[in-house]
């Protein structure tokens, strides 16, 4: 695809090159009176539709459910952040979110992880969130290395704060931000296609991700980062990987919340083939381990 309609990954490639350099530079990344001359293309394989594709999973059909109240009028995508930020408090209402969240490109971060999720790697350059904090432990028992119980509690804050959300404000929410969302989705490079499809193809995906009983065997590659021994596990998607760390307890919650969403994302739409292949699109990198 050509890299001059793709704004957003020449957006989010500049983000990682300044990240890379220092966080000093982030503030370069505010919105230009023009859209910022594009940086060498980054290959791309996606071949745009060349038809209008009918939306699976309409979200008039989740309105029209939820009958939702008018809101203010939605931001520019490239300005939106402070209005996301602002909304995702309200949700939340936690005093950690803002400490857990990147706060550059929240709706192009989101919708890119969202898209490449299903694939082996995602690039930290896309991620919406920060890494948890506190290194990933591990014990020795039996001769072997397995992930240490004491793991999940990293999570503990951040799950807590998932599942603890209102589903319905939460999918409110979601419906008011949709076309901020949609315009990232195409300008990511599917011109054609609807956001509301790949998110509840993504959410199926995720509660399909394996649940391994704990200890959970790992081991150190050649690299230097850990591995599941199991290979089954090893081969899950970084989308699943992301849910089975967290611990089985965590991951079990964040599923049922997940189960939720998925049900009010899929509106009046069928089920349908679900598991769509898992594409290496624009959105997909290195940048992950265990």
């Amino acid at each position: 695809m050509d890299q001059e309609r793709n704004p957003l990954l020449r957006m989010l490639a500049i983000a990682g090159v300044l990240a890379a350099l220092g966080g000093g530079a982030w503030y370069l990344l505010d919105r230009p009176p023009t859209r910022p001359v594009p940086p060498p293309a980054v290959p791309q394989a996606v071949e745009p539709a060349t038809t209008p594709q009918a939306a699976q999973y309409p979200v008039e059909a989740i309105e029209q459910a939820l009958a939702p109240q008018p809101g203010d009028p939605l931001p520019d995508l490239f300005g939106s952040d402070g209005y996301v930020l602002d909304a995702l408090n309200a949700l939340f209402a936690h005093p950690q979110l803002a400490q857990w969240l990147v706060p550059e490109h929240l709706i192009a971060r989101f919708v890119a992880f969202v898209d490449a999720a299903p694939n082996r790697k995602v690039s930290m350059n896309l991620w919406p969130a920060k890494p948890v904090s506190g290194k990933f432990f591990v014990q020795e028992q039996d001769a072997r290395s397995v992930i240490g119980a004491a793991n999940s509690a990293r999570y503990d804050a951040h799950v807590a704060a998932l599942t603890g959300v209102d589903t319905a404000a939460a999918v409110a929410l979601y419906l008011r931000l949709y076309p901020l969302m949609q315009q990232a989705y195409r300008e990511l490079g599917y011109p054609q296609g609807h956001f509301n499809d790949r998110f509840v193809v993504v959410l199926d995906h995720l509660i399909a991700a394996p649940e391994p009983p704990a200890p959970v065997a790992v081991a150190l590659n050649d690299k230097g980062t850990w591995e599941y021994v199991d290979g089954e596990l090893e081969a899950a998607s970084a989308g699943q990987k992301f849910l089975m760390r967290m611990g089985t307890q965590h991951e079990a919650a964040v599923k049922a919340k997940l189960r939720e969403f998925r049900t009010a994302l899929a509106g009046a739409g069928k089920r349908g083939q679900s598991a769509f292949p898992p594409r290496e699109s624009a959105a997909s990198g290195s940048g992950n381990a265990l």
